[in-house]
């Protein structure tokens, strides 16, 4: 299990110990990890698609985007709740131990508030996505801030450009995995800042965490998050696509349409010059 959480790049130390203290046996444990190096990998496939996308057309893109009506935004934002384990089971072909995770996971992200755990995200725009997901009438969709005001869609091209960046889940700083690994304790109410020092509360931090029996998932949600929001990028980059052959369409019917007024104004004065020879 070791060598395949070494693979995982973005699996924070206290989420490993939390996860080896798992009660299944080792080989489902092994089958999980094997499983989510697999939904990296295939999932990293597909960053430079994205790059060379947002280089060649992210500025007209953020143009439509905010020239778009709310509306059009809007119906970007709209996941059959199905979809996710259709590709569970189509695109990765994800095994029954990891599955069963899965269906845990995607449980948390739909009601992540109640888990009590901080935000997952490694940067604000993550964080922000993750603060707008929701489930309505049987779809992943956004609140309504993410696709009308400025803010959201500064998020939203943040989160763009992270799809085409380095990483496929850039690692988050030190401070906020802090902050995580104390949730439940800050929960239970205020703390006294003068009792400890900066170095002693780091590291009842990893005692904590490491302690807890409590699997969070944190890298398996963030991969689910991902998975949506590509699914919004690509709808939205459709859309666009659709939107610039329409007006490359226009345009050339426009440039017809001059063309053939040019002919007619050139042949009006050969007309007149016949009917003064009549």
């Amino acid at each position: 299990m070791s060598d395949f959480m070494a693979l995982c790049s973005d699996v924070e130390t206290d989420d490993g110990k939390t996860e080896k203290k798992s009660p299944w046996p080792k080989f489902m444990q092994d089958e999980v990890w094997a499983d989510r190096v697999k939904f990296r990998r295939i999932m990293k496939k597909e960053i430079t698609k994205y790059k060379k996308t947002l280089e060649a057309h992210g500025q007209d893109f953020v143009q439509w985007w905010l020239d778009a009506d709310e509306k059009t935004r809007k119906s970007c934002f709209m996941m059959p709740k199905e979809e996710l384990k259709v590709q569970f089971n189509t695109v990765f072909e994800f095994k029954t131990a990891y599955q069963v995770v899965l269906c845990s996971v995607l449980e948390q992200v739909e009601k992540f508030e109640a888990t009590g755990y901080k935000l997952d995200g490694a940067t604000d725009c993550e964080n922000y996505f993750e603060e707008s997901l929701r489930v309505y009438r049987g779809a992943w969709v956004v609140t309504e801030d993410y696709y009308t005001t400025l803010e959201g869609c500064d998020n939203f091209f943040g989160m763009l450009l992270q799809l085409g960046g380095d990483h496929l889940l850039p690692k988050r700083p030190r401070d906020k995995r802090a902050v995580a690994a104390r949730a439940k304790v800050l929960a239970e109410g205020p703390t006294d800042d003068n009792s400890e020092d900066e170095e002693e509360e780091e590291e009842n931090n990893d005692k904590d965490n490491a302690s807890s029996s409590a699997q969070s998932f944190r890298g398996d949600r963030r991969l689910v998050r991902l998975m949506i929001f590509r699914y919004y990028a690509d709808q939205a980059w459709k859309k666009f696509e659709r939107a610039m052959r329409e007006k490359a369409k226009d345009g050339e019917e426009e440039v017809a349409e001059a063309v053939d007024s040019e002919n007619v104004n050139e042949k009006a004065p050969e007309n007149k010059d016949e009917e003064k020879e009549n």
